[in-house]
């Protein structure tokens, strides 16, 4: 037989032949273009190549040993054409696995998301692609862009990429839209590949100009509802005030205790809340009390079904896109300070170091003494001084321990950033600060932390009190162990750097000694963010896998009732456990809707990241773009094939910086250690790295910015 190369060079030349043949081609024609003989060695192994393209379908045998390219005269196929950055394909109607290839050249006339009918015709290699014949169907969904004018009159730009084509508006089909218009659009045709295709504006959104109209089409971009409907509002505005009557209520009443609230001081929802009790034995109880969300939303009522559907609260730079009503999630629900609010409470005792000793979940009604900003308590722990100082530092010390205890079993120590803008009376951004962890949101982060890992584990422990072969459904939140592979690689290259970590089966407490390493040094953001692209992201399932960055055996999501639908099943399942064992019939159906529901919500908290960073990016955009021509002080946060993202000072904006356009020397892309280097300068460009740079171009739109390259800082200077 042909070895590899060889059968790929004779396929190919068959392939050729057979394409350029006006009809089929019998074997002894194959074999004389080919040069091998009837005697000849290769005779047999032409043969069972032959049989193999045959099997696989790129060639069929006719009669009297003729041989032609399978589909010559039908090899045709209907489905969608995806218009892509890099490739173009069609997508079979009758199987979503099979895809063709199909050069932009062979397109004709067609375009992104039209139903086309294409020629299959495979290459020298058996490689199949299309070539488009007929338009069945044209893309009928809306598109999103800006209307601009010039000489020849109006045109569409779309937003998406898949487009490559401005399309052209006459006056009759403007509906009103003026230049610099958001605006939707749907095709109307395309008859000359030469000339650009011709779009009806549907409905006008309102000025690009207008910073309020790109904010809103955020929230249309990625269809988030704006509006509860009518009988969800209903529902929430029926909703009673907290009223606990003593001896028909079955509630605990901590109305008397201290309780508190620590929260980001332009926070509107408080749905957490802290405790601590020194206990006669000597250790600490920990109380964390959650809002009871549950009480107010019950299953399958219209709150319920619309805080399903949209799964989470939205944060978006400008505004909340809340999950439930804000009667409810700003008012009823919200832990107020001296106001009595329902809560579920889970009091912790914990050891001398912090382990866990014992707990009980209960259904209580406090009344919080004082709401805390996290500027408030990091005073208050820096200095020792303030409103409940005894109480803050020792929930600040409790903190700590768990803290340690975490990493010490298990939990990986990423230090953790978010970019929070200030906006004017207009809802203009006008500010941005860059928030990072410290000693007040590590306080309040490893009480949910510690009250959620106890929820998890309770459904362990009431299914061993009902004698349950199996655990009882629940929700869970996953951070599976990373593919060793990922994990090996991302170790390989931090080794590149300098020092040298063991590569073979990597724990988390190698990965927490990497990153204690480089603590503070200018390698510390590339570290850390080659080690979180090589750990899978976590997610929401009806089965319990652990969570490895955590290093819990058992996690769930408890602690935000208000803005996350997880924690408000979590809430019910608890509560139902708690009065009796449910029957085989409610177990199997509660069994099918986590299952279902959990896959939903990891879906909608995908969908609301990918618009809150959306939103970030059209902030740091319109902050940027008076400043054109302007030089900032930056650092390189990442790295591609083309360029660097840098973000600058002070304004945390990041944009790319393309290599090509880097002038004084040729910077060429070291793959293997993730870096450019200057071919005279030998200078290093990598994650971490200090440069100087010019905002070069704004774009509002696609949310881009780009400078361009004035040089590598000197670290060792002080920079003005």
């Amino acid at each position: 037989m042909f070895g590899t190369e060889k059968k790929q060079l004779v396929s190919g030349q068959i392939l050729e032949y057979l394409n350029n043949k006006n009809g089929p081609a019998k074997l002894n024609e194959l074999s004389k273009h080919l040069e091998i003989s009837s005697n000849d060695k290769d005779y047999e192994s032409l043969k069972g190549l032959l049989v193999e393209l045959e099997l696989n379908g790129v060639i069929e045998k006719l009669t009297r040993r003729r041989y032609q390219i399978n589909g010559t005269d039908t090899g045709t196929m209907k489905g969608k054409l995806v218009w892509g950055s890099k490739k173009s394909y069609v997508i079979s109607e009758k199987d979503e696995d099979a895809k063709v290839n199909i050069r932009r050249k062979h397109c004709e006339n067609a375009l992104h998301g039209d139903i086309v009918e294409i020629n299959v015709i495979p290459d020298k290699r058996g490689k199949l692609w299309g070539r488009v014949i007929d338009i069945i169907q044209r893309n009928e969904e809306e598109l999103k862009g800006i209307v601009e004018e010039d000489v020849d009159g109006h045109y569409f730009v779309p937003d998406s990429g898949n487009y490559p084509y401005d399309f052209f508006v006459t006056d009759d089909h403007l509906e009103g839209a003026k230049h610099g218009d958001i605006a939707f659009a749907k095709i109307l045709e395309w008859n000359d590949p030469l000339k650009n295709p011709y779009a009806t504006i549907t409905r006008v959104v309102g000025s690009n100009y207008d910073n309020q109209i790109k904010y809103n089409s955020i929230v249309e971009e990625f269809l988030l509802p704006t509006e509860f409907p009518e009988a969800v509002e209903k529902e929430s505005n029926s909703a009673a005030r907290p009223k606990y009557i003593k001896g028909k209520t079955k509630r605990t009443d901590l109305r008397k205790e201290t309780v508190i609230t620590i929260d980001p001081d332009d926070a509107k929802d408080f749905d957490d809340a802290l405790s601590l009790k020194l206990l006669d034995n000597g250790n600490y109880e920990l109380g964390v009390h959650i809002a009871d969300v549950s009480h107010y939303v019950t299953e399958d009522s219209e709150l319920d079904l619309e805080a399903r559907v949209r799964g989470n609260s939205t944060y978006l730079a400008d505004r909340v896109i809340p999950m439930l009503p804000e009667r409810l999630s700003n008012d009823i629900c919200s832990l107020r300070p001296n106001e009595d609010r329902f809560c579920f409470s889970v009091f912790i005792e914990l050891g001398p170091r912090c382990g866990f000793l014992n707990y009980r979940i209960e259904e209580t009604i406090i009344n919080s003494k004082r709401r805390f900003t996290y500027d408030e308590v990091l005073k208050i722990i820096q200095t020792g001084d303030g409103d409940h100082s005894y109480l803050i530092k020792d929930l600040h010390r409790i903190s700590r321990t768990l803290r340690s205890n975490r990493f010490i079993h298990g939990g990986i120590n990423f230090e953790t950033s978010e970019v929070r803008f200030k906006f004017d009376e207009e809802n203009n951004p006008v500010d941005v600060k860059l928030k990072q962890g410290n000693d007040a949101t590590q306080l309040v982060e490893e009480c949910m932390l510690a009250a959620n890992r106890v929820v998890a584990n309770h459904f362990k422990e009431i299914s061993k009190k009902y004698k349950i072969g199996s655990i009882l459904p629940s929700l869970y939140r996953i951070h599976e162990n990373p593919d060793s592979k990922l994990i090996k690689e991302a170790v390989e290259f931090i080794n590149s750097l300098g020092n040298k970590f063991n590569t073979r089966n990597v724990t988390s407490k190698q990965l927490n000694q990497i990153i204690d390493h480089y603590h503070g040094k200018p390698e510390q953001n590339l570290v850390n963010t080659v080690l979180i692209r090589s750990l899978p992201k976590a997610y929401y399932a009806g089965k319990n896998h652990g969570h490895f960055g955590l290093g819990f055996a058992d996690y769930t999501h408890f602690t935000s009732p208000i803005r996350r639908y997880c924690d408000l099943i979590v809430h019910r399942l608890i509560k139902e456990y708690a009065k009796a064992k449910p029957d085989n019939q409610r177990i199997n159906y509660l069994r099918v809707f986590v299952g279902s529901v959990s896959k939903h919500i990891s879906e909608t908290e995908k969908k609301s990241m990918d618009a809150e960073r959306a939103s970030v990016k059209l902030t740091q955009t319109i902050l940027m773009s008076p400043k054109i021509g302007q030089e900032f002080n930056a650092t390189v946060s990442g790295i591609v094939s083309y360029g660097v993202f840098v973000m600058v000072d002070d304004l945390f904006a990041e944009g790319l910086v393309r290599i090509r356009d880097v002038k004084g020397d040729y910077f060429f892309f070291d793959e293997k250690r993730y870096r450019f280097v200057g071919k005279r300068s030998n200078k290093e460009l990598r994650i971490g790295s200090r440069v100087r740079v010019s905002l070069e171009k704004v774009n509002m739109e696609k949310r881009l910015i780009d400078f361009g390259f004035i040089n590598i800082l000197d670290t060792k200077k002080t920079e003005k």
